[in-house]
């Protein structure tokens, strides 16, 4: 297939995707996501000279940059359209001048040829394959206007929803919608745009689920290429490159493989798989660590999935730099990594680790006094990673996560390791340790990048635990993959060197045992016609005509900063987000199941369930009050709940005045 042809496939692929999902307003969104790349695309000649890794790896670092001069703006109370946009400009100006500055770029690529970019191209398509569906029925309406939100985007892209509102109401640093008293500690850098867009952009992008989507769309785009791009790095050709990344994206569990054996010889029907998360099959039946694949990175964690990029963006020049990489080279990665830092600081700080303790192994294989001495050329990285971890912190970002840490061997990772990581990740975990084998005829740091990675991924998963016992697993299985298509790839090459078949027969086999779990998962991820109950929440969440005419009217007729509250107790792990996502307002009290546990979560919502299970109008208003909450909310499931306590509110006018009403839902303020 021609570059031409592949080209005009990957880009209509993912045009039409957009329009899918997000209709005309989602292309017309695209623009503005563009223009957030234009800064790293002038500052990419200067790091990468031509080719695809200035425009890969110029998006990345673009977006990110655009991210802090919003940052800026927000910090500074410039709100205003024109403020955003002075400060992008600002950003443009600097990066151009900046690039005007170097005439050698920094990271000497290799050219690439017409092969390529069509492999490249053909990668890239795998993007709309995976996200096409799933995200066209992300909020789909039926004709009663009832919307429909499957898991798991009810854990993710419902709680990005909420983020990117509370953002769009530009406090700094954010509140949490959560507990509405207290700042937000989460790296919140990648929704910026989409948040700034949604509230102070054209009328027709001021929907905050459109823009997210087209966002992530267009983000997993360009962590595929930078998968891509390092993986290349590791071989002298690119399809080996191109099917090891392939294979990684959507072959890497055998857990679907697994589920299909016990079905074929229990006598279950196929009917099964739509009762159960596939990719957790490690913790279903094993109880032991779950490990998502990368299709679900790109479809639920786009901020991840932009930390991953960055870094594999610094990896590529640091293998491209070589370990005798000038000061410039050095900083420059360390550049790259303080970006993947900001958007995410566990994921950022891995990384800077991983290149780290690769270049000292590096060293250490060289054994001379000079190569030694050499490492501190290298130690010049964390000065830029350093300012990093400074800026998330000054946000707030982190606060509290380090009482969450557990250090030693325990928890989830004791139950069945060997099993749990060979059906997670065993279809291209052991081909990407074949390729770890030395070769003269190879590149050898991206293998020593790629195989520090997979060390600290491992013990990573097996030795540090948070509150939220999943997260760390989840996040060490992400970079782990991330970085085997480099190892895939040399394993795959070595096999092309005898013959193509020697190369496709491995691919197809890892394929029959990987594929059937991404194809089952993303079956499950579009299928909003289940609306069975899952394992304690929902396997599709509604949202009714009731309730979304009593968002509007939320929406339209409240302050901004208004407290909105539910009773979350009652609502459990299915509607947990209701109000900070749909009615898009604080809350006094939430169990958010996004952000990590903490004892004031359950306080602040044990006294909101008082507020409606009390029949004592006046012990309710004095709660509210002190709450500070403005409104309160109730539909089905608090009527449900509390027959007796809910009808105290209509009996209290002069304590809550009925502000809004309709077959389903009520609302009340609080009189003050």
């Amino acid at each position: 297939m021609s570059q031409g042809v592949s080209a005009t496939l990957a880009g209509t692929a993912v045009l039409a995707t957009v329009a899918a999902a997000a209709g005309p307003a989602g292309v017309a969104y695209l623009p503005f996501y563009a223009l957030a790349l234009v800064p790293g695309w002038l500052l990419g000649g200067a790091v990468f000279g031509r080719g695809p890794a200035r425009w890969i790896g110029g998006a990345l670092a673009g977006y990110t940059l655009t991210q802090l001069a919003l940052w800026a703006c927000i910090s500074a109370g410039l709100t205003a359209p024109v403020w955003f946009a002075l400060a992008w400009l600002a950003v443009t100006v600097l990066c151009w001048v900046a690039r005007s500055r170097v005439d050698t770029p920094l990271f000497p690529m290799e050219t690439w040829g017409r092969t390529d970019l069509a492999a490249l191209c053909l990668v890239v398509l795998l993007v709309p394959l995976i996200m096409g569906v799933p995200y066209s029925n992300i909020g789909r309406e039926d004709a009663a206007g009832t919307r429909y939100y499957r898991a798991y985007f009810t854990a993710d892209f419902v709680w990005h929803t909420a983020l990117s509102a509370e953002l769009g109401k530009y406090d700094m640093p954010p509140r949490n919608p959560y507990l509405a008293a207290e700042p937000l500690h989460y790296y919140w850098t990648y929704f910026l745009l989409p948040a700034v867009v949604a509230e102070s952009g054209p009328p027709l992008l001021r929907d905050v689920q459109l823009v997210l989507k087209v966002n992530a769309l267009c983000n997993a785009v360009l962590l595929a290429a930078a998968i891509f791009l390092f993986a290349r790095t590791a071989v002298p050709s690119a399809w080996p490159a191109a099917c090891a990344v392939a294979l990684v994206l959507v072959a890497a569990s055998a857990e679907g493989a697994l589920v299909l054996w016990e079905i074929a010889t229990s006598g279950r029907t196929l009917d099964y798989v739509r009762t159960i998360n596939i990719d957790a099959i490690t913790a279903w039946r094993f109880d032991g660590l779950r490990i998502d694949g990368l299709a679900r990175s790109m479809l639920y964690n786009p901020q991840h999935s932009l930390s991953c990029a960055l870094a594999l963006v610094a990896f590529t020049g640091a293998t491209a730099a070589g370990f005798n990489a000038g000061a410039g080279a050095v900083l420059a990665t360390g550049g790259l990594l303080a970006l993947s830092t900001i958007a995410n600081p566990f994921l950022g700080g891995m990384f800077s680790l991983i290149y780290g303790a690769s270049m000292a192994a590096d060293a250490l294989w060289r054994r001379t006094a000079a190569d030694l001495r050499r490492l501190a050329v290298h130690a010049l990285a964390a000065l830029p990673v350093a300012a990093a971890v400074a800026w998330t912190d000054v946000n707030q970002m982190t606060e509290g996560a380090a009482a969450a840490l557990t250090i030693g061997w325990g928890g989830d990772a004791r139950n069945a390791p060997v099993a749990t990581v060979m059906f997670s990740l065993g279809p291209v975990l052991l081909p990407a340790l074949a390729g770890l084998w030395p070769s003269t005829r190879l590149p050898g740091l991206a293998a020593r990048l790629s195989g520090c990675g997979l060390i600290i991924g491992l013990l990573l998963m097996h030795l540090v635990r948070i509150s939220d016992g999943a997260w760390i697993g989840f996040r060490a299985g992400q970079i782990m993959q991330c970085l085997m298509p480099a190892l895939v790839a040399r394993f795959l090459w070595r096999l092309r060197e005898r013959g193509w078949g020697a190369m496709l027969l491995p691919s197809a086999f890892i394929l029959a045992i990987g594929l059937p779990t991404t194809i089952i998962d993303l079956y499950n991820a579009q299928d909003i016609s289940n609306l069975r109950p899952g394992p304690g929440f929902p396997w599709t969440l509604t949202v009714s005509p009731a309730q979304r005419e009593a968002f509007g009217w939320i929406r339209s007729r409240t302050a901004p900063d208004a407290v909105v509250q539910m009773d979350v107790i009652a609502r459990g792990r299915a509607h947990w987000s209701l109000i900070p996502t749909f009615a898009q307002r604080r809350m006094a009290a939430g169990l958010p199941i996004s952000l990590l546990a903490s004892p004031r979560y359950t306080r602040r919502a044990e006294d909101v369930q008082r507020i409606y299970a009390t029949a004592d109008a006046e012990e309710a208003w004095k709660t509210s009050r002190s709450l500070r909450i403005d409104y309160l909310y109730m539909d089905e499931t608090e009527r449900k709940v509390y027959p007796d306590g809910v009808s105290k509110f209509g009996d209290a006018p002069e304590q809550f005045r009925r502000v809004f009403t309709n077959a389903e839902v009520a609302i009340y303020q609080v009189v003050r």
